[in-house]
């Protein structure tokens, strides 16, 4: 058992502890939140001071998801983790509660759907997901309208639905990054799928990316550094790539070595002119 009236307490951490039925202790000054892998924890309440939430197992997020997104009205970060379903169906849940919520991480969702819409996440910044292999869909069709940074990582059915995200429409929206997600693409990005206010682009481990659409890179006039890595099947770079373009970094895409090769390369003069270079 835990101690019950903890005041003092500012982080709790409960990792791997399968066999403790027990509650959390009242703590009002908690502001971190660990439970991974503890299905039998019991949540009674939860205190309002909590910031940062890590869930992780089945269970854990069943008993314990909703009643985090209710309560916690100060939340600013939230991590998931490992989720086996079923789907999860809420019938109604006041998300006015979540206005602080700028940084949301999903890794291992094993259904096809999320049970909130992350457009209600209003003031959400920086969103991650991970390895969702049946992930279909974000609810609501759009993403949070303030959302700086998306970083998408082995999730094939989720990116196969990218053009109805309405990624063009989040002026904010600073940063992108794929990741391993192009079994059936071959050519990234669609025209006018990305935003102009995009400073940032990575693509790493597209293991059948052939072609970056040089019609998608016209508008993105605010580009500042592309980062490639481990795409061999990478023919080629878009014919003119953004006048903004400050840094290119390209590695393990042996196709692209070979014909932009330093002096050398049969291309080379078309990416010369970029200050911070550098391919390998």
């Amino acid at each position: 058992a835990l101690p019950q009236h903890l005041p003092s307490l500012q982080k709790l951490e409960i990792i791997d502890c399968q066999e403790l039925e027990t509650s959390i202790p009242k703590a009002g000054n908690i502001s971190e939140l660990e439970l991974k892998r503890c299905d039998d924890i019991l949540i009674n309440e939860l205190p309002f001071s909590l910031k940062r939430v890590t869930l992780c197992g089945t269970r854990v997020i069943e008993s314990t998801l909703e009643k985090i997104l209710f309560y916690c009205v100060f939340l600013e970060e939230l991590e998931v983790e490992d989720f086996f379903g079923p789907n999860l169906e809420w019938s109604s849940l006041d998300f006015n509660s979540c206005i602080f919520l700028h940084t949301l991480t999903i890794t291992g969702w094993h259904t096809s759907s999320l049970p909130f819409a992350l457009d209600l996440f209003t003031n959400l910044n920086f969103l991650v997901l991970h390895d969702c292999p049946w992930l279909e869909s974000v609810l609501g069709r759009q993403l949070p309208s303030n959302l700086c940074s998306l970083q998408i990582e082995r999730c094939p059915k989720l990116m196969s639905s990218r053009e109805e995200w309405g990624l063009f429409q989040l002026n904010s929206l600073k940063k992108f990054r794929v990741s391993d997600d192009f079994e059936i693409f071959e050519s990234f990005p669609e025209e006018s799928l990305l935003p102009s206010s995009i400073t940032s682009l990575e693509l790493t481990n597209c293991s059948n990316l052939r072609i970056l659409n040089y019609k998608g890179f016209l508008h993105l006039t605010s580009l500042e550094s592309l980062y490639i890595e481990d795409c061999p099947c990478l023919e080629s770079l878009p014919e003119c790539l953004p006048s903004s373009l400050s840094t290119l970094s390209i590695h393990d895409c042996p196709l692209i070595t070979q014909q932009y090769q330093k002096e050398q390369g049969e291309h080379w003069h078309t990416i010369s002119h970029i200050p911070d270079l550098t391919i390998s």
